[in-house]
């Protein structure tokens, strides 16, 4: 390999890298941007009581993700809370998997979090919007 072709590489990585930086850089205003206007529209629809509606060929619903999580000074008062009602391998897993659970055991009580469990869960709940095409 010659020291030409080389130097060309090492001038193609750089423009390369260069190019990167500022898509990230565009990308973090896009992102911030969309925060924003999401956050309008949520306030919008939630000002109006509505749950989602079409709009050129896109369906817009707003949805509620929870993200439950311990009560960080009552974790050791969770952890057995949850071993003595049968859910002590959950302890070796992901977060994930706890949300995954706690989200199964609202749905298995009329969505409201068992009294087991109140005090030692929080559930952060963050509304967003999704948007999907119409299915018109």
């Amino acid at each position: 390999m010659s020291e030409k072709s080389m130097l060309a590489a090492a001038d193609t990585l750089k423009a390369l890298r260069d190019e990167k930086t500022e898509l990230q850089a565009k990308l973090k205003e896009v992102q911030e941007s969309i925060d924003t206007v999401e956050a309008e529209l949520i306030q919008y629809m939630t000002d109006e009581e509505c749950t989602g509606f079409d709009r050129n060929g896109s369906r817009f619903s707003l949805v509620i993700k929870e993200f439950p999580g311990a009560v960080p000074e009552e974790k050791e008062e969770l952890y057995r809370r949850m071993r003595e009602h049968g859910f002590d391998h959950l302890f070796t897993i992901n977060t994930m998997t706890l949300g995954a659970t706690v989200k199964e055991l609202k749905a298995n009580n009329d969505d409201i979090l068992p009294d087991w469990l109140e005090g030692v869960i929080q559930i952060y709940e963050q509304p967003s919007i999704r948007v999907a095409k119409s299915r018109k």
